[in-house]
């Protein structure tokens, strides 16, 4: 089952709690509508992104603003680096996040599998040269790699995409590739940390060569990200660190509350808004069971392991705790 026909019964299901997609529950920010309302007008935007906007973010990433190209939203910017790098072996992790699949199939791209393993906090081994396409922290597991993985992964890899679109929600200090590496491009959205996953912005950070073919990725598809939503989001790019770790905080908490009200087994998350427990029966039986009693999670199926199911803690505490405790007893734990 894939997410398009999990989402299917879901909606046919009206479950009065809905743990599947990813979207965030948090208020965005009051500084995010309100720079909304003071911009004027929404002219065409240049293909690379705004200079004010790729500025902001290259003093975010510590890197020069050639480097950064703003991108339509993080899949659109995973999708252009993945266009660049079509006639290269890609090597993506498993449990892997399906939109990498859907993009693959729609360049024919082939996309081979590193296996986290579950034992290890999700830790994957990295056997073989490629390039390599990595979501940390990781959906749908909460893995964050630490400092000696991350330098295992650049050491073997030809190139590393690097999917950063939760690095603003983690509970542990978080170690991009791009700090060890010249050989990264990292992909970055603003969907979660102002919680406005709607806007569909974010930017790609990368080599010059690789920047100039991102830019011609944007002109062959969006030619421009939305000018208004660029200007509205440029002034608070300086806030962002101080926003992160109130997100943070608030996202480490749900897991506390999952520890507690869920009675399944799963590697506790290092970052983002996913649990990702073991269960004693298919990802999609504990789907259907769930529906059962209320509440939606989507299959690991979904996520190439059919014994798990995704949660998606993102709901106000008092309902998550609920919504947690309704699936003990659904499916027993492995």
């Amino acid at each position: 089952m894939d997410i398009v026909e999990a989402l299917a019964e879901i909606n046919r299901a009206r479950p009065a709690y809905r743990l599947d997609i990813g979207e965030p529950d948090v208020e965005p920010p009051e500084e995010v509508f309100e720079a909304l309302r003071r911009v004027g007008d929404a002219p065409y935007g240049p293909s690379e992104g705004l200079p004010e906007l790729r500025e902001a973010l290259a003093g975010l990433f510590g890197v020069d603003r050639d480097e950064v190209v703003v991108v339509a939203g993080g899949r659109h910017g995973v999708s252009a680096l993945m266009w660049a790098f079509r006639k290269a072996h890609i090597i993506t992790t498993r449990p892997y996040y399906p939109g990498y699949l859907e993009i693959a199939s729609a360049f024919d791209i082939r996309l081979d599998f590193a296996d986290a393993d579950e034992g290890r906090g999700w830790s994957p081994q990295f056997p073989r040269r490629g390039v390599y396409l990595v979501n940390y922290p990781n959906n749908p597991t909460g893995a964050v790699l630490d400092r000696a993985k991350v330098r295992e992964l650049v050491d073997v890899a030809e190139f590393v995409i690097s999917d950063e679109v939760y690095r603003d929600i983690a509970f542990v200090e978080f170690e991009s590739p791009l700090k060890l590496s010249p050989n990264v491009a990292v992909v970055y959205s603003f969907s979660k940390v102002f919680s406005v996953p709607g806007f569909r912005l974010g930017a790609v950070i990368a080599p010059r060569d690789l920047a100039r073919l991102v830019v011609k990725f944007n002109r062959a598809t969006v030619n421009s990200a939305p000018s208004v939503l660029q200007r509205a989001v440029a002034p608070l790019v300086p806030e962002i660190p101080r926003m992160a770790a109130r997100l943070s905080e608030i996202y480490r908490r749900r897991v506390e509350i999952a520890k507690r009200a869920l009675g399944l087994k799963f590697v506790e998350p290092k970052g983002a808004f996913y649990i990702f427990p073991r269960l004693g029966c298919s990802g999609v039986e504990f789907l259907r069971r769930a529906l059962q009693r209320g509440v939606s999670v989507l299959p690991g199926e979904a996520f190439g392991s059919s014994d798990h199911a995704r949660i998606a803690l993102v709901l106000p505490e008092d309902r998550l705790a609920a919504a947690l405790s309704a699936l003990n007893g659904t499916c027993p734990s492995a």
